[in-house]
């Protein structure tokens, strides 16, 4: 059988975070463990009840929940957590968000949809109908990268093809290179017939960083002289 851990990276974000998990737990039970990997400045409120939940609230379901000891100073290494911790639990991961609604399905369970086409050996990741974004010429013109709110990796994924690159100068772009090397390494990424409401009313702290062009700019550069487009080289 195969084995299912969900990660969510968390900062702050309370009320985003309990409508997340109560639209989770309402419209899928097909996972085997739940970790949070918490952002380093996440406030005293979600850590008390991130605390909570992990130790009281869900101990009447048979599904395991893990709260990180360690606090992460960026998403990239909050996600490259999540990826170690499922490699190590021999486990699939499916990520998500605390800005993403889970819509519950008539008699079926989406997540378990995701687990049965992730096992064909040539899929290297699943998705949702909007769990990708296009990328434009900063990066591949047209490449259709996936994003981090509603993305399940089969283990042999994670095995093969690794966590983000953590060379890269900022957070920008990562995930369009990992779904760049799930592509080359010769992996399809699936879109199955279920939608999130990826509504973005957190706090998405980045988008404040008044240096965000600039950011983008390097990663950008650092990207395309990794993969040697457009002539730039290392």
């Amino acid at each position: 059988m195969t084995k299912l851990t969900i990660g969510i990276p968390v900062k702050n974000d309370l009320e985003c975070l309990q409508a997340m998990l109560f639209s989770l737990r309402r419209s899928t039970k097909d996972y085997d463990k739940l970790i949070f990997a918490v952002g380093k400045g996440t406030n005293k409120e979600t850590e008390d009840y991130l605390e909570a939940i992990t130790e009281f609230d869900f101990k009447d379901e048979d599904i395991l929940y893990e709260l990180s000891e360690e606090r992460f100073n960026t998403p990239l290494d909050a996600y490259n957590y999540l990826f170690k911790r499922a490699k190590e639990e021999k486990s699939d991961l499916f990520v998500t968000q605390t800005d993403v609604l889970f819509p519950k399905l008539y008699k079926r369970d989406w997540l378990s949809y995701m687990k049965e086409v992730a096992q064909s050996p040539e899929v290297g990741a699943v998705t949702c109908i909007n769990g990708t974004g296009i990328s434009g010429p900063d990066y591949v013109n047209g490449f259709e990268w996936l994003g981090g709110w509603c993305t399940y990796y089969p283990l042999r994924t994670l095995e093969k093809i690794g966590e983000y690159d953590k060379n890269f100068p900022n957070g920008y772009g990562v995930d369009i290179d990992h779904s760049y090397r799930i592509i080359k390494s010769g992996l399809k990424i699936i879109k199955v017939n279920y939608w999130v409401d990826h509504h973005m009313m957190n706090e998405r702290e980045h988008d404040k960083n008044p240096n965000t062009e600039q950011m983008k700019k390097e990663s950008s550069e650092y990207f395309k002289k990794k993969w040697n487009i457009g002539g730039i080289k290392k």
